[in-house]
């Protein structure tokens, strides 16, 4: 009897997610499993209709030693990747044979786990970030057998310690906030460096305090763009390079008295019109399509300063590039610890790095159980927007 498993990527990519994918195939295959990937993450069994099997082969393909051998040499995920919950699976993507021509969004979870059973498949491997292992908690408690595997460069999925790419993901940070110091030198301006969409300010914290940049914006903390226009000219003055960086990660926003007094302003940059409706309205439409961004406030610092700020986004380029010995290690011993689980039956548990216990697996339910956020008292200079670390390795659960 074929012992057929399926194994997906979801979340944005990382690097040694494709060293991962290739050390997993092998031990698989070793343990006598068929792995069959599925393409686009959860999109893959969505769109796949088992009327129409002609369909299969645009969202499964059957792995093999041969197929991944290469694949650990490049970056990005070899089974290409989403970022969507098929809990809230927009109109849009929802395939014609699902359409019900009524809601905006469905849950398309019963079509999931119909997928599943039909195909013959015994396990379900995913390797993904938080909102990816969210779902494969929800499929587990569905009664799906579930094994995650944590990958993202932010570090911020609950029950791990580390997670696959952050490591590299935050060296590759540290070296390009370097360079392109050297730019800003130059050039004698303030430089916005910004990193990536996140719900957490975390890894940016940690380049901000090793790359020793003058000043990181996190979305735990509102910030005011007067008080860092003070601040970043102040730094300027005290570098005999006459130049200052900023660091900002895509998720932070202003001040809600600070929003009120630019949003004509940003509203104009933006090319968003202000809205006629009341002011609180129209601060939220702007709150919602315009902070959160490195880009923003590069645009205010200039415009408070009154000289050009250099503006450059880190978000894609973090992503790539060869996994360092960390990651490597790491997506080796992942993939070693899901297929021991696989192969005990062991399912609705995801793989970890936790400091007392070094490599091991922990429920995967443990994804949802809670929220890894900065330590703002501890870890975070409000006043000044400045990293105030000392002995540093992980989130704090909250």
């Amino acid at each position: 009897m074929t012992k057929r498993i399926a194994i997906l990527t979801g979340g944005g990519d990382v690097p040694g997610l494709n060293m991962c994918l290739k050390s997993l195939v092998y031990r698989v295959i070793d343990l006598g499993y068929e792995p069959i990937g599925v393409r686009k993450g959860w999109e893959g069994l969505i769109q796949y209709n088992s009327q129409n099997p002609s369909s299969y082969s645009d969202y499964f393909i059957e792995l093999t030693k041969n197929m991944v051998r290469p694949i650990d040499r490049t970056p990005g995920s070899f089974l290409h990747s989403t970022r969507l919950d098929p809990r809230h699976t927009p109109a849009e993507m929802t395939p014609d044979f699902l359409q019900s021509g009524k809601n905006t969004t469905s849950d398309l979870t019963g079509h999931i786990m119909d997928v599943f059973q039909r195909l013959g498949y015994q396990a379900l491997i995913v390797i993904g970030d938080d909102d990816t292992l969210h779902y494969a908690a929800h499929l587990s408690q569905q009664g799906i057998p579930v094994i995650g595997i944590p990958k993202t460069i932010h570090n911020n999925i609950h029950g791990t310690d580390y997670t696959l790419g952050f490591s590299t993901g935050l060296a590759r940070g540290v070296a390009f906030i370097h360079e392109l110091r050297a730019l800003a030198g130059s050039r004698e301006q303030v430089v916005v460096v910004e990193t990536f969409a996140a719900k957490s300010g975390y890894s940016t914290l940690l380049m901000a305090f090793l790359s020793g940049a003058d000043r990181v914006l996190i979305p735990e903390v509102n910030y005011d763009p007067e008080r860092l226009a003070w601040l970043a000219q102040q730094d300027k003055r005290q570098t005999p390079a006459n130049y200052a960086v900023v660091l900002a990660c895509d998720g932070t926003r202003l001040k809600a008295e600070s929003l009120e007094k630019h949003a004509s302003f940003m509203a104009s940059v933006s090319g968003i019109e202000k809205t006629t409706a009341s002011n609180a309205e129209s601060e939220l439409s702007l709150e919602k399509n315009l902070t959160g961004s490195g880009l923003i406030a590069s645009r205010l610092l200039s415009h408070i300063l009154g000289e050009e700020v250099l503006y450059q986004p880190l978000t894609y380029l973090l992503r790539t590039g060869s996994p360092d010995g960390q990651d490597l290690l790491g997506a080796a011993n992942f993939a070693m610890l899901a297929a021991r689980l696989l192969d005990e039956k062991r399912f609705g548990r995801m793989t970890a790095f936790v400091q007392d216990q070094m490599w091991t697996d922990v429920a995967i339910s443990l994804a949802i159980e809670g929220v890894k956020i900065v330590d703002v008292d501890a870890w975070y200079d409000v006043e000044n927007y400045k990293p105030k670390l000392s002995v540093i390795w992980s989130l704090e659960d909250k």
